[in-house]
């Protein structure tokens, strides 16, 4: 799928509702905002890893056919690399496993490498085997969300290669974050990536979910992929 798992490593966290002191003096739940730049520059520099399941449809001989598999996603954490002509940071996602399609079970792989900038972990860009994007501006986190929050954080060039040459359009990023069911527990985030082509059509949607506790530290959920004839979907174990 072309465009699939375009796992963008942003990441958003929202709102934490303290508990209640004891005795009689009880007090009310509270609204905390959250740094969404230090949940993406802790991820980057310790990566995380999930086991996952994958699931969807895929085109064989023109028919929409089912497949089911299971693999690992992990990201690395992020390494000192260049983007467009400027000092990043580079974290590769990578998803690799098995799928059955048709009774026939074989090797699936794919990755993709994002690129932050070094001072405050806006995102600059993204290369994946044949394409290669680049902030229009860089998009930078929130250092205050909560829950309801939601926005766009921008958008992407989408090009062939590093030379630039041929545009292949655009990729819209956003985002919603989701307010924990209990107190106290982990704080979501959904995030969309809508890909246009060169004439502004919308190609494929992707939508990835993370979550992140109080101190920060973020997981993922799943993903989903679909465009005009395939789909993937991503769920963590």
């Amino acid at each position: 799928m072309q465009g699939a798992l375009r796992i963008y490593a942003a990441v958003c966290f929202a709102i934490f509702v303290s508990g209640c002191g004891g005795g009689n003096n009880m007090s009310a739940p509270t609204i905390s905002n959250f740094d969404l730049q230090t949940g993406v520059t802790k991820m980057l520099s310790n990566g995380l890893s999930s086991n996952v399941s994958l699931s969807g449809t895929v085109s064989v001989n023109g028919v929409s056919t089912p497949f089911t598999g299971s693999g690992t996603l992990t990201k690395a954490p992020a390494v000192g690399a260049t983007f467009n002509g400027t000092a990043a940071m580079a974290q590769t996602t990578t998803v690799a496993g098995n799928i059955t399609v048709a009774g026939q079970t074989s090797p699936y792989s794919t990755s993709v490498t994002d690129y932050y900038a070094s001072s405050d972990s806006a995102l600059l860009g993204e290369v994946s085997g044949s394409e290669y994007d680049v902030a229009q501006s860089p998009l930078l986190f929130p250092t205050s969300v909560m829950g309801g929050s939601s926005g766009t954080l921008g958008t992407l060039s989408r090009y062939t290669d590093s030379t630039m040459g041929v545009s292949l359009g655009t990729a819209q990023v956003s985002y919603f974050v989701m307010t924990p069911v209990d107190p106290g527990s982990p704080i979501g985030l959904v995030l969309t990536t809508k890909i246009y082509g060169t004439q502004n059509t919308l190609n494929e949607t992707d939508t990835t979910n993370y979550t992140m506790t109080s101190s920060d530290v973020i997981s993922f959920s799943g993903a989903s992929a679909q465009n005009q004839s395939d789909t993937l979907t991503i769920t963590a174990q």
